[in-house]
């Protein structure tokens, strides 16, 4: 079509006595390629699950991932709670808090070999990564550990 219409054009100027500039087959600028969907936005808190792990993984890729392995009925895990919510917000969601019910996730406890809790690990690229904090020693220890991430 392009081509078409460069042949008229230097026809119409030939006829009119004006100068023909030569005919060059213009190429179409590519169509626009479709906006992909953006990526699902990383949430800063995750209860993690055998059906959601892949996708926790997935996102420690993009940024550091905590897996907090924890239960309810643990004392100390009760207490280092809130720090680790309080911490999070902070951060800015710069890490992402994901809970590990090891009552639930028992496959996941062993594939860690996980044997206290509250244990924290620091997942990054799919893998762990840097040092475990096992047991809660207070807040700044807490705090010192989430520095290094």
């Amino acid at each position: 079509m392009y081509r078409r219409l460069a042949v008229a054009t230097a026809a119409v100027a030939v006829l009119l006595g004006g100068a023909v500039a030569p005919a060059v087959a213009a190429t179409p600028a590519p169509a626009p390629v479709p906006a992909t969907s953006a990526p699902a936005e990383i949430p800063n808190v995750v209860d993690v699950t055998a059906a959601n792990y892949a996708q926790v993984m997935q996102w420690s890729h993009s940024k550091p991932v905590v897996l907090d392995f924890t239960a309810s009925w643990c004392y100390w895990c009760q207490k280092q709670k809130p720090y680790l919510q309080r911490y999070n917000t902070e951060d800015d969601g710069a890490w992402v808090w994901a809970r590990v019910d090891v009552d639930r996730n028992r496959d996941l406890y062993r594939q860690y070999g996980v044997r206290g809790i509250p244990a924290l690990l620091n997942i990054q690229g799919g893998r762990e990564a840097g040092s475990r904090m096992v047991g809660f020693d207070g807040p700044y220890s807490l705090r010192t550990w989430l520095n290094r991430l």
